[in-house]
């Protein structure tokens, strides 16, 4: 697969990953009224966000940068992106909300993402780390008021990031040579039957796959919580191979937007409202449906043109210069 800044496959992984993460927030608004749309959003949800944490993870082998490069890369982009979040939210809404505490919708993963790369250097000295970080992911839903500071989904997916710290190129490409590209499929076909039967009998609160929720939130006892987790587990490390495994290993035509994953997820929060506006409805007509499905490839690609990177860099240039 190559050198591991230079593979192909972590772009395609990325551009695959953050594409399933604009179109799961944008059929987001029309769930309630489709059972076949929450059945597509349930199956995202299962591995998307898990198998990007497991790649950002990956991603995070040098675990002795400076604390300022994920200060100025992560904490200070989610304060102003927050903040900006809040102030609209506040001219659409009229409340108001500490925008520190709590991260807007998607803004949660910049917060996680510092969380877990400026406390990895510490963790990787703990004995056995992997297994108490999944045992701590089980018992994290016992607590409530897990949303701020996203302090549940930092517990519930930090395994994922382990998993990423953990694997090498060597593992990812074993994976590819030893799972046939069919039964791959077939896998992820299986994956997607299961989460339209779940949505069809509405077997579980989707809300559940966010790991923000306590179970006594979601209406679960203590037992019926710490068992869906343990099967949401198996199942997103399950499929997030099968996943892995169809994904090209070549240079494609999408590649080079696998570069551009942090400007996309900034920014496609604002545009993804702009269809909500626009078509507030699902089944309203067969050609507003067609514009719901297919927007998220045309958001995805338009954000990651090189002018919304600089947008993105200008805002947060002269908080930069401040911080050496």
């Amino acid at each position: 697969m190559g050198d591991i800044k230079n593979s192909y496959f972590i772009d395609n992984i990325k551009f695959i990953l953050i594409f399933l993460v604009v179109f799961g927030h944008l059929i987001e608004r029309y769930i309630d009224t489709n059972s076949t749309l929450m059945g597509v959003y349930m199956f995202i949800y299962i591995f998307h966000m898990p198998l990007f944490i497991f790649v950002s993870g990956f991603l995070s082998k040098n675990i002795n940068k400076s604390k300022t490069v994920y200060l100025k890369s992560l904490l200070v982009p989610y304060i102003v992106l927050n903040i900006i979040w809040y102030t609209l939210a506040y001219f659409y809404t009229g409340e108001t909300t500490l925008p520190v505490l709590y991260p807007g919708w998607t803004l949660w993963f910049l917060l996680s993402l510092f969380f877990w790369r400026v406390s990895l250097k510490y963790l990787i000295k703990i004995k056995y780390i992997l297994p108490i970080s999944f045992f701590l992911g089980l018992t994290v839903g016992l607590v409530s008021n897990g949303s701020i500071l996203s302090f549940s989904r930092t517990i519930v997916f930090l395994p994922f990031f382990l998993l990423g710290y953990y694997c090498d190129m060597d593992r990812l490409k074993k994976i590819d040579d030893k799972v046939n590209v069919w039964i791959a499929i077939f896998g992820v076909a299986l994956f997607v039957a299961l989460a339209l039967f779940l949505a069809d009998k509405s077997v579980i609160d989707y809300k559940f796959l966010y790991g923000s929720y306590s179970y006594s939130e979601l209406g679960l006892n203590i037992w019926q919580g710490i068992l869906y987790r343990v099967l949401l587990y198996l199942s997103s490390i399950a499929l997030s191979i099968l996943v892995c495994a169809i994904t090209p290993t070549r240079k494609t035509f999408y590649t080079s937007i696998g570069k551009s994953t942090m400007y996309i997820y900034a920014f496609h929060i604002y545009l993804v409202l702009i269809v909500f506006y626009l078509i507030p409805k699902w089944d309203s007509h067969i050609l507003t449906n067609w514009i719901i499905l297919i927007s998220p490839l045309f958001i995805t690609y338009i954000l990651s043109l090189k002018i919304f990177a600089k947008v993105y860099e200008s805002l947060f240039k002269g908080i930069f210069k401040l911080i050496k």
